[in-house]
């Protein structure tokens, strides 16, 4: 019951904070590989599409790799690199990454801190964010777990290409993940809100990830 009293709250704030803003929907694939290369350090391998189905167009390309390594059963940190393609800029994200997670029989819990440098290619002012995603997961049953997420986005950094704000984004979901033996995936809803003038944007996403 507590879970799904937290789901109506985050989703009803949601709703409420961001109910002024235009609206846009987008489906999002994600395939994400994370294998063992030694007993501490992991290689992290990702590619994400995203189309936007409002302009029907494909609205940006992300890959990102890295190593992760593990400090402990709870903490781990990551080095990451991202090259992201969208329809009007070529960006380079170098990213440091420290992970705390909590993994119980029934519930799991997680928070991903990211420190994402920014650089487009033929634009000199560089950036740089903090992005921060708490994560809770049920287990269902052996099969599913309901999973929850919230990540909001910081910049450090003032550009006119971020439109000086000092928050820059927030990503929140609403899932099932569902598992094979060596396979899982996981398939929801994203709302995102992106403060902009004139306007702020509400994209309303459905999204597929595989992990293998």
């Amino acid at each position: 019951m507590k879970y799904l009293f937290l789901v109506f709250f985050v989703f009803v704030s949601i709703s409420k904070t961001f109910a002024d803003s235009r609206e846009e929907q987008r489906t999002w694939l994600g395939l994400f590989m994370r294998k063992k290369m030694t007993t501490d350090y992991d290689l992290w391998a990702e590619t994400q599409l995203r189309h936007d189905e409002s302009h029907q167009t494909m609205n940006q390309t992300l890959n990102r790799f890295g190593v992760l390594k593990n400090l402990s059963e709870h903490h781990e940190i990551g080095f990451l690199f991202a090259y992201v393609q969208s329809a009007t800029a070529k960006e380079y994200r170098p990213t440091l990454q420290y992970v705390y997670k909590n993994n119980g029989e029934l519930n799991s819990f997680s928070m991903r801190n990211r420190l994402e440098g920014r650089d487009i290619e033929k634009n000199y002012a560089n950036s740089m964010r903090f992005r921060s995603q708490i994560r809770l997961a049920h287990v269902l049953n052996p099969k599913y777990d309901l999973v929850i997420w919230d990540e909001p986005f910081v910049n450090l950094t003032h550009e006119q290409w971020t439109g000086n704000h000092i928050f820059e984004r927030n990503r929140a979901f609403l899932g099932t993940r569902v598992k094979f033996e060596n396979i899982s995936f996981e398939v929801g809803y994203m709302n995102q809100f992106v403060p902009k003038e004139p306007h702020n944007v509400t994209e309303h996403i459905l999204t597929t990830y595989f992990f293998f």
